[in-house]
């Protein structure tokens, strides 16, 4: 929902349906047995998705080439933004088995230097959060604590 392109969502994949190969390829929907709150989370991306046209028709810029990471190790963090007019979005994953203190030099996708940013969505092992928050960028970096497989989507 906040890559490049039209989103898709393979058949089942909002309700937690899961495949292997062939035959067993893709399972039966689970009507009355589909996962809450993993049908709850795709509404929220569509969401997202739908209220900000950055993430439907923006430019695209890669920011991992000038992100830092607290301990050194950059390895499987990957950062990105899009951005369009006044709407400006950016995307942080940390798709590490451990936490991870980053920061993004989001000044790149023309946020401004000083500002605050907002969370959209924070995604975890255990689930997600759109509760609101705010994140300070100082000098056009905002500095962010990403849990181990997380994702977090701030809009600036």
């Amino acid at each position: 929902m906040t890559w490049i392109g039209a989103p898709t969502v393979y058949y089942g994949d909002e309700a937690g349906v899961c495949g292997f190969t062939d035959p067993d390829n893709r399972r039966t929907y689970p009507w009355g047995h589909e996962n809450k709150e993993l049908i709850a989370f795709h509404k929220e991306m569509i969401r997202i998705h739908k209220e900000h046209p950055a993430l439907r028709t923006g430019s695209l810029n890669i920011l991992n080439g000038s992100l830092h990471v607290a301990n050194g190790d950059e390895y499987n963090i990957l950062a990105y933004g899009r951005f369009q007019e006044d709407d400006r979005v950016v995307v942080i994953v940390n798709n590490r088995s451990e936490l991870a203190e980053v920061t993004v030099p989001v000044w790149m996708v023309e946020v401004p230097r000083k500002c605050k940013m907002k969370k959209l969505m924070y995604s975890y092992q255990e689930g997600y959060s759109v509760d609101y928050e705010e994140y300070l960028v100082e000098n056009g970096e905002v500095v962010v604590n990403m849990g181990a497989y997380s994702a977090l989507v701030l809009c600036g």
